[in-house]
């Protein structure tokens, strides 16, 4: 028997040793191949100790409902494998397992790997010998986005002292920034899994297992490195960083398109080292076609050890031309420099991440622990500016030509114009047009070859004697922007007559009469259009038709012909006037000018005040409006000046009349012509009135006593709580019983002061409440927020009551109830016969029979009662079961 025992002890620990797999690390990698097809890459990093769980094939789960066995594929032949994995220093080996797999369909996939158990004695994971090892990743696979897994360059072998900062950076690199496109990374920590995938039970990130101020592990979401803080219980621990992919697509949405999941072993011994030092640059820009030379330097600070610097990261594995670091090993300080020459296929949004590692060494002490320390550098690779840009004027348009000849890549351009010079120079590493430059996005040219563009206004023509200046951006697939081009700045040629004035001298219904003014062209081509020259002068009311009100004299010098007209005879009053100069050589028409129109104002009356507003339509820009109002001996006079509109006269009295002009101040933002440029609007009168709703009161408190049927309603007067309200004469009180029912007007009040209002006697106190303010013209508030109350209904039945004639509990009634508006009572006798019902809330039962007349024999009786009680709701049943005792005080039976 003790054999037996002895024997069973054997086999359970061999059996448990003959499954210890020891997996230290490991992640699921996949790359895409073409149609529904990838390439799938488990990595173990497992003991090299422990031969005899080595494992020459893993089971793998596609997530498809199949499954393979896949081989290893790294190392030479050996015993039992064709493989045998490559061993690692500090009794680690490194495994690579390999199959590919079409899938049936698109949608969403967990690949799956489970290996039985992992290392024993794992601090954060209990019983770890006995946990399974499972790793995970979900291939994403869609109509119209492919996707391979970022690669992990750096492995999972960083060791760590106690008390001093661990450090670990998987190096994740996006592998389709081959294929142009630019995913983005983010990094969390999560549970390691275990059986069926999930998270292990009772699993604990290592900082909890011997909790300290110092004692913290958290990742960067951002760059991936995962920082222990200050290790405090040496031993192994293991940790899950999960990767996880998004792409931007080109709407601008953002969809996730994959993830990795590694299984991060950390081992901490009771060491006397500190990590090196790495010194890099600050993140930096370079512009594509360019190189860029960094040395980067790494130092032990004991001085003593050897230090191995390296680099991973995005600008080796990129497409053309790639980064060059040299791996370099030395004592002390350590350097080597980082070269790369960009290409225009590495313009991108997103920056790329250099992943510097520096770990230390002593050859001559064979227990020295390595210490690794992780910097990342961001280097954004950005877009030349468009170069040599040039305008030309034709006629009402501008041509804008450029040159893009470093790069081939972009997708289009994109035009940005304002009125006049920024005297915009983009800063270091500044990419786009900012948005406080007072540039506006003119148009996109969905086309990289593009290399002029004619701006027309849209078709309406440019105007005469405004300067206008571009800036031109480059764009690529991703939406990156190029460093702007420089600004560049022109006019139209002088071609034209341009207005410099439409002022109206005399307001009225009949006798009003415009002064319209212009510039003669200076830019005209003679021999083309030779004279006699002389001009048309075109009119149009509001948004009628031009039509020809008058003609200059003829001459054949350009410079002699009168450009001076006043219009008479016009309702200045209630029309704006738009006027158009078309200058003639002989009888063919030269050219137009530009429209302009009259300044027409518009004033409004409110409270105590004139909002004044105006229309123009002129091809100068107004810079100053001066404010003119008539005073009490018929003058007007300047009572303000501003720069924009609307313009708001306050402190007028009501019901009285006020008449106002402006005078316009603007100017063209190029030289040769009048300056300033002075035009006046029509008079005209308003008066202000109160047509204008009040603020609305704010109910500050409904003080409901449900018991004594009294609401109290508190409010705050709108003359105190808002700027704009000062004449509140009263108010007006709306309620609703019901919530869902309408409201109604229940009271009025005369008095702003009089902010409660007190309602007694109320069949309910249930309802809603609302309120406006009334000021002295009558007009009214919108409502005020909205305030509710509930009833506190009561109804409960005796459970005895005594007939006898005698006045004392002759009947069956409730207490003293409320808020209930009907019941249905059915009482029942003991052999369920129905005795007795009503629907009065009183119920003023005698005892008698329903049907009978007679009464009932003295004993015990059940009732069931559905009370209906007025609530804020509506009316709710609520049901009530019981029993009442009938005890006669006569054995006089009437009626028998």
């Amino acid at each position: 028997m003790k054999k037996a025992i002895l024997f069973l002890l054997f086999f359970i620990f061999y059996s448990s040793f003959s499954f210890a797999t020891h997996n230290r690390a490991g992640e699921i990698t996949y790359r895409y191949i073409s149609g529904f097809e990838y390439e799938i890459t488990i990595t173990t990093y497992t003991k090299t100790s422990s031969a005899a769980a080595d494992r020459c094939e893993l089971s793998l789960s596609f997530g498809d409902g199949t499954s393979a066995i896949v081989p290893r594929i790294n190392g030479g032949p050996g015993l039992g494998c064709n493989h045998q994995g490559e061993a690692l220093p500090n009794d680690v080996k490194l495994n690579h397992y390999r199959i590919r797999h079409t899938y049936p369909s698109t949608g969403v996939y967990k690949l799956k790997m489970n290996d039985p158990n992992r290392n024993q004695d794992v601090l954060n994971i209990p019983s770890s010998i006995n946990e399974v090892f499972a790793l995970e990743s979900v291939i994403v696979i869609s109509a119209n986005a492919t996707n391979s897994s970022p690669v992990l360059t750096n492995p999972p072998v960083d060791r760590g002292c106690l008390r001093q900062p661990y450090e670990h950076n998987p190096g994740a690199v996006d592998q389709d920034i081959i294929n142009g496109r630019s995913d983005s990374l983010a990094y969390s920590l999560v549970a390691c899994l275990g059986r069926d995938g999930l998270p292990i039970p009772g699993f604990q990130l290592p900082d909890q297992i011997s909790p300290g101020p110092l004692n913290r592990i958290w990742i960067d979401s951002t760059t991936g490195t995962l920082h222990w803080e200050a290790p405090m219980r040496s031993g192994e621990y293991n940790v899950a960083i999960l990767i996880e992919e998004y792409r931007t697509m080109q709407n601008g949405s953002v969809i996730f398109v994959g993830s990795v999941l590694r299984d991060l072993q950390i081992t901490i011994h009771d060491c006397n080292n500190n990590a090196p030092i790495i010194n890099i640059p600050s993140d930096t820009c370079v512009v594509a076609v360019s190189i860029i030379n960094r040395t980067i330097s790494a130092t032990d600070p004991d001085n003593f050890n050897e230090v191995i610097i390296s680099a991973t990261g995005d600008p080796f594995l990129v497409s053309g031309n790639q980064a060059v670091f040299p791996r370099t090993t030395g004592i002390g300080t350590v350097t080597s420099n980082f070269v790369w020459e960009s290409e225009c296929l590495h313009i991108r949004q997103k920056p790329y991440n250099v992943i510097f590692r520096a770990q230390d060494d002593n050859p001559f002490n064979p227990t020295h622990i390595r210490l690794s320390k992780y910097e990342v550098w961001r280097i954004q690779v950005i877009g030349p500016a468009p170069e040599n840009c040039t305008i030309n004027p034709q006629g009402s348009s501008l041509r804008i030509n450029w040159d893009y000849s470093i790069c081939d890549n972009q997708i289009g351009f994109k035009i940005y114009r304002r009125i006049d010079s920024s005297g915009f120079v983009p800063s270091v590493c500044e990419t786009g047009v900012p948005n406080t430059i007072g540039y506006s996005l003119l148009t996109t040219l969905n086309d990289g070859n593009a290399r002029q563009f004619i701006d027309d206004n849209n078709g309406s023509g440019l105007v005469h004697g405004r300067q206008y200046c571009y800036l031109i951006i480059a764009y690529f697939q991703d939406g990156s922007e190029s460093i702007v081009s420089s600004e560049v700045c022109g006019n139209l040629r002088k071609e034209v007559p341009i207005i410099t004035r439409v002022s109206i001298n005399q307001t009225g219904l009949v006798n009003g009469n415009d002064s319209v003014e212009w510039s003669a062209p200076t830019e005209l081509d003679q021999s083309v259009f030779p004279g006699p020259y002389h001009y048309k002068i075109l009119r149009r009311a509001q948004l009628s038709n031009f039509s020809f009100i008058a003609q200059t004299n003829s001459s054949n010098d350009l410079f002699l012909v009168d450009t001076v007209f006043v219009d008479s005879n016009l309702n200045t009053l209630d029309l704006q006037y738009t006027y158009r100069i078309d200058l003639y050589s002989g009888e063919i028409l030269a050219g137009s000018s530009p429209l302009a129109s009259s300044i027409f104002l518009n004033p409004q009356g409110l409270d105590n005040r004139i909002v004044l507003t105006w229309d123009e339509n002129v091809p100068w820009t107004n810079e100053k409006y001066v404010i003119y109002r008539k005073n009490i001996s018929g003058i007007f006079e300047v009572i303000d000046t501003t720069n924009n509109q609307p313009y708001i006269d306050f402190g007028l009295a009501n019901e009285a009349e006020f008449c106002y002009k402006i005078l316009t101040i603007g100017e063209y933002n190029s030289d040769g012509f009048k300056n300033p440029i002075l035009n006046y609007s029509q008079e005209i009168c308003a008066m202000p009135q109160d047509t204008e709703a009040p603020c609305p009161p704010v109910v500050s408190e409904i003080d409901s006593k449900c018991e004594l049927y009294v609401n109290k309603l508190t409010w705050l007067n709108p003359n105190d709580i808002c700027s704009t309200t000062n004449d509140v004469v009263g108010y007006k009180i709306y309620y609703k019983p019901t919530l869902n029912g309408n409201y109604s007007l229940i009271r009025t009040l005369s008095g702003a002061e009089n902010t409660t209002s007190i309602f007694e006697e109320l069949e309910s106190v249930a309802g809603c409440y609302y309120i406006t303010a009334i000021d002295s013209f009558n007009n009214e508030s919108e409502p005020s927020n909205e305030v509710c109350v509930d009833n506190c209904p009561i109804y409960i039945l005796p459970n005895v009551f005594t007939p006898g004639g005698d006045g004392l509990n002759d009947e069956l009634t409730p207490f003293p109830y409320r808020y209930v508006e009907k019941i249905d009572l059915y009482v029942y006798n003991r052999w369920g016969e129905l005795v007795f019902e009503t629907n009065d809330p009183r119920i003023a039962w005698d005892g008698s029979h329903k049907n009978t007349g007679g009464f009932v024999p003295d004993g015990v009786y059940f009732y069931e009662c559905t009370v209906y009680e007025i609530r804020l709701s509506g009316l709710i049943p609520r049901v009530l079961k019981g029993n009442v005792t009938i005890f006669r005080q006569t054995e006089q039976f009437p009626n028998q």
